[in-house]
């Protein structure tokens, strides 16, 4: 059982080389004679036509004073194809005879053949006689062709052609010797060049199949020489590609764990810790107590936050983002954004700017896109000073709405950008206290924008501004 792709490879094209020797021997050797015999056959009767069509210009009957008036081209025809060229008027009487043959055609069983296609002939047929000569082992050819007048009422009389077809049988053998040498030099280069290129081609085959068995096993750092610009080097490249993507998801896996089990014990932990201080000291003291319980609401509603942000991000990624899409009034929107942190705001001394074009309306699904301007304004908090400022802007540019969200703070790294919209990517905040957000919120951004199939990226320049932005399309509010 041929297993490997190489083997397949070489049979395959070995037999296209035994087809194609078995088609050079069928037509060469088994079809020769008879293609030889038919095509010398269709040639002489396009030539014998051409000499009757003269014939038939001819006025009156058929004599021997018309035939000398194509005399020359009768005997370049006679000479040219080597035959006995005879032609008769109705009653059967020869008008001119001429005869290039070695042979004596006329006499014996070639001249009873030449009689009945005479006879034929004068009928009004086109008549044939292909046979062989007993004593000679020779194929004779008769070929009649009626002489009509020119109106085509009656027979004026006929051309008979008769000629030895010459034997093709010597020919046959010295082509068949010839192709037993051919068929074996063919062969014998044939299955060199085959090996050759079915092991180039399944070589680097072997080795992708290699490398994805090794992914299989979990072994992300595979080396795979560079094959080429083909499809199989092409391959090689996608099967780099995703064993690097692999990688990086395995990593990703790793720390999101590590991340969700960090996130879920900080908040845990300060409402353990804060329940026991109640429970053994503050108990009793209606200060320190209210105090306490503050710190365990925020830390539990931040573990609500996360909880529910991680729910939200898991059934983007597997359930895909369901969108309900219609006008949404952008200012109306953004403005009710600003009025959410405006307490926030003025409890860092932030200064939250909203600078908004009038009428501007855009089209998605509201929900959506209040939880995108909720998280770009929440990390943008994260990470601007206090007494630093932070503005949502929002303008009509063509066929769709600019939407940024710029804060003043620490420049992004150019490598951290690549990576800034990873589940629970790094990137380090200037307010470390009691931060927005649960490290999701920019990996749900980025899922409802794709949704959305709309532009979105974020720049950030050497002073420390960092602006985030999507373009959504325009709308029109139905009235």
């Amino acid at each position: 059982m041929m297993k490997k792709i190489g083997m397949k490879l070489w049979v395959g094209m070995m037999l296209l080389v035994v087809c194609m020797l078995l088609l050079l021997w069928l037509f060469q050797v088994v079809f020769l004679e008879k293609f030889y015999m038919t095509m010398q056959i269709n040639k002489l009767e396009r030539r014998s036509e051409q000499i009757v069509s003269n014939l038939m210009t001819q006025e009156g009957d058929l004599n021997n004073a018309q035939v000398m008036n194509i005399l020359e081209e009768l005997e370049a025809f006679v000479y040219t194809y080597n035959t006995s060229l005879q032609i008769v008027d109705a009653t059967g009487e020869t008008i001119y005879q001429m005869d290039n043959n070695n042979e004596q055609p006329f006499s014996g069983m070639v001249r009873r053949q030449n009689t009945q296609v005479l006879i034929n002939t004068l009928a009004g047929e086109k008549a044939r006689s292909l046979f062989k000569h007993p004593r000679f082992d020779t194929d004779y050819l008769i070929l009649g062709l009626p002489i009509m007048s020119m109106d085509k009422n009656h027979i004026q009389g006929a051309l008979l052609i008769t000629t030895t077809m010459a034997p093709v049988s010597d020919t046959a053998g010295i082509i068949k010797h010839q192709l037993i040498y051919i068929t074996a030099i063919l062969f014998m280069i044939s299955f060199g060049i085959a090996y050759i290129i079915s092991y180039h081609l399944s070589r680097p085959i072997m080795k992708i199949n290699r490398a994805a068995q090794e992914i299989a096993h979990g072994k992300w750092d595979i080396s795979m020489d560079k094959m080429g610009e083909d499809e199989i080097g092409q391959l090689a490249d996608t099967i780099k590609n995703m064993a690097a993507s692999l990688k990086q998801t395995d990593r990703l896996r790793k720390e999101l764990i590590g991340n969700i089990s960090h996130e879920l014990r900080t908040p845990l932990s300060l409402i353990r810790g804060y329940a026991e201080t109640i429970r053994d000291i503050s108990g009793a003291e209606q200060e320190k107590r209210e105090g306490h319980l503050e710190i365990i609401i925020d830390e539990s509603e931040r573990l609500g936050r996360l909880i529910d942000d991680i729910l939200i991000l898991s059934q983007l990624e597997v359930d895909g983002v369901k969108l309900v899409q219609k006008p949404i009034n952008i200012k109306v929107l953004l403005e009710s954004i600003g009025n959410r942190f405006m307490d926030l705001a003025q409890k860092k001394a932030i200064k939250l700017e909203l600078e908004l074009e009038e009428d501007l309306i855009g089209f998605g699904d509201y929900n959506r896109i209040e939880q995108v301007m909720m998280n770009l304004v929440g990390n943008a908090f994260n990470h601007t000073h206090n007494d630093g400022r932070i503005s949502i802007r929002a303008n009509q540019v063509k066929n769709y709405i600019n939407i940024e969200v710029i804060n003043e703070g620490v420049r992004i790294r150019d490598e951290d950008i690549e990576h800034i919209w990873e589940r629970y990517y790094k990137v380090n905040r200037i307010t470390g206290e009691n931060p927005i957000g649960s490290g999701l919120g920019l990996a749900i951004v980025k899922n409802i924008l794709l949704a959305h199939e709309v532009d979105f990226g974020v720049n950030s320049h050497d002073d420390g501004k960092t602006v985030f932005w999507f373009r959504l399309k325009s709308g029109v509010i139905d009235v």
